[in-house]
């Protein structure tokens, strides 16, 4: 056993002794101009290697150089530009005259992706047809195959086509592939940018067999993370898998078996598009939970928590704590809104559930093609509550303040979520359903009711006005100025669901017609509401019933109609009652009508 022990220990000097002496043989120097030629035949680009290969024994055979540059044909900047360079290389084909590199690995590289860096060529040419052979070239004696490609800690510099560069720090990248150019990959920057940060962790398969006309690759692990201003305080976050076809040629993209998790949202679908000269997207995608509120809204109040928090609030609240959030569109968007100016999108989104401004919505489409920012909505509909709504027209997005062209159609929406989203004090209870057209600028609540234009169909369902109640003050007010007649205790006044016509003009909605009638009232109500001075004229008439007593008084009431304004600014809301004058008058004009009739029967006609 011990001379078994003996010899295999020699064998094993000899060969160290052996390969120790191949390595001290060869000068990694000689495949310097090799390298050169092999990486301007196999890609055009001119590599250049400044100082000696050396040596590196442990913990693996490797070639290590001095500063490196990789150039484009035709460009002014380095693609690629590196302080060294590491080649792990295989020991037994050095025997043989062969140079397998197993692995190569760059460290703290500057990656250009810019016009400088690109290829120039004086002539555009025919594309060389797709051909996957001679993965392996060979020159003279020699022949080259690398396997693994690492890169780490690096910087890539992207130009987009508006000359606007990003910059993706921390990047490291790895491939391991085989002779047929299919391997495996992972991918890991970060991108910050307007105060965000932006980082992926992809890995997944890669098929280069035909490119440069087509790259295949599939994300089979993705996690990424969106931190910074105007985005939730947690970020954005989650998981994303799909696989991916790219043309490097036309810049051309599509994307299937897309699935995206982002906090507690998820959407499946596919996408495909151009990146340039100009974004080119088209986008279908299906969401069983879109919560939007985590996904694009800073951590400020939501419809639901400010309803719930003023559900309670009193007459006298100061205005300022009733309505205090933007919730139609975010303040910090002009980044997106310059994006969607540069870019063509079409984009088809379905979700059974999404959360905007705590609103829940089931069943939300949106169909809509954008054109270098003029927005066409084919449609935005859902459902809310009991209600639904759709909305169909042109988003001008080019100018600073978009501008619109919409056809609104809400039925049955709860009229504290439309007054949140207005951004107006809560007020009003119930139901609203309106038809219309308008027209204005902005997208935001405050915007949206003092600069758009336009005229609709309302009705109002179920009204009630918590601190107000119109039936309820004209009842009191009539049994203070007559005991003649008094109201029946069993009933509960209950304002009847009105319908009419609006206009909204320069901040003003004006009340040209609303009306309705139930078994105790019959009103309707004329005025204005200037939201943009936060004023109201409104006059109610309302002819009452359910009255008990004199039958003269009752027939009065039901026939002539009593009227209940409502002016001033909206925190400190006057009004005026005047059934001492109907009364009046009604009294005067049954004192006339009996010295009518009392001067008839004194002077008899002849």
């Amino acid at each position: 056993m011990r001379k078994l022990i003996t010899t295999f220990a020699i064998l094993i000097a000899v060969l160290v002794a052996g390969m120790s002496a191949l390595v001290l043989l060869v000068n990694p120097n000689d495949f310097k101009h090799y390298m050169v030629q092999q990486v301007k035949k196999r890609s055009g680009y001119q590599l250049t290697l400044k100082g000696d290969l050396r040596w590196h024994v442990w913990p693996r055979l490797s070639i290590l150089s001095g500063p490196i540059a990789l150039t484009a044909p035709g460009a002014s900047q380095p693609a690629v530009t590196a302080d060294n360079m590491r080649l792990d290389v295989e020991l037994l084909p050095l025997i043989s005259h062969q140079l397998h590199i197993s692995k190569v690995l760059v460290m703290h590289a500057v990656i250009q992706a810019t016009p400088d860096a690109a290829a120039k060529t004086a002539q555009a040419g025919p594309i060389a047809p797709d051909d996957n052979n001679g993965f392996s070239p060979s020159l003279g004696n020699w022949s080259l195959d690398i396997a693994n490609v690492s890169v780490a800690n690096s910087l890539l510099i992207w130009q987009d086509p508006q000359g606007e560069q990003l910059n993706f720090r921390d990047v490291n990248f790895s491939l391991h592939q085989d002779a047929s150019r299919v391997g495996q990959y992972r991918l890991s920057t970060a991108l910050t940018r307007n105060q965000q940060t932006f980082s992926i962790d992809f890995e997944g398969q890669m098929d280069a067999r035909h490119y440069p006309h087509k790259l295949a690759f599939t994300v089979d692990r993705g996690s990424y993370q969106l931190q910074g201003v105007s985005l939730p305080e947690e970020g954005v976050k989650g998981e994303t898998t799909f696989i991916a076809q790219w043309s490097p040629l036309s810049n051309a993209f599509d994307l299937t078996n897309f699935s995206l998790h982002a906090n507690d949202s998820n959407f499946s679908g596919e996408a495909s598009g151009v990146l340039a000269p100009a974004l080119q997207l088209k986008l279908k995608l299906h969401s069983q939970n879109a919560n939007f509120d985590q996904l694009l809204l800073s951590s400020e109040p939501q419809v639901s928590q400010q309803l719930s928090a003023q559900t309670n609030t009193s007459e006298n609240t100061p205005e300022k704590t009733r309505a205090r959030t933007p919730v139609v569109v975010v303040k910090n968007n002009r980044g997106f809104i310059d994006w969607l100016n540069r870019s063509e999108i079409s984009s088809q989104l379905t979700a059974n559930q999404a959360m905007w401004h705590g609103v829940t919505v089931e069943g939300l489409v949106l169909d809509a093609h954008n054109a270098m920012g003029m927005m066409s909505l084919k449609t935005l509909s859902g459902k809310v509550d009991n209600g639904q709504f759709a909305i169909q027209g042109k988003v001008d997005f080019r100018q600073n303040l978009a501008t619109v062209d919409l056809h609104t159609d809400l039925q049955r929406i709860p009229l504290q979520v439309v007054q949140q989203l207005l951004q107006i004090p809560l007020v009003l209870r119930g139901d609203i359903s309106l038809q219309g057209d308008f027209t204005g600028q902005g997208l935001r609540g405050k915007e949206i009711i003092t600069q758009w234009q336009g005229r609709s169909t309302i009705d109002l369902i179920g009204l009630d006005i918590p601190q107000m109640n119109v039936q309820q003050m004209v009842i009191d007010a009539v049994t203070r100025a007559s005991n003649r007649v008094n109201s029946d205790p069993t009933l509960h006044p209950v304002i009847p669901d009105m319908r009419g016509n609006f206009t909204l003009t320069n901040g003003t909605l004006q009340l040209t017609r609303l009306e309705g009638q139930n078994a105790q009232v019959s009103l309707n109500a004329l005025g204005d509401i200037n939201f943009a001075q936060r004023q109201l004229d409104i006059t109610f008439n309302l002819l009452t019933r359910g009255w008990k007593g004199d039958p003269g008084m009752i027939a009065l009431l039901a026939n002539q109609p009593i009227p209940l304004r409502f002016y001033g600014p909206w925190n400190n809301l006057q009004y005026s009652l005047s059934v001492d004058r109907l009364l009046k008058n009604n009294l005067k004009n049954r004192l006339q009508q009996w010295l009518k009739d009392n001067d008839k029967t004194k002077h008899p006609s002849s």
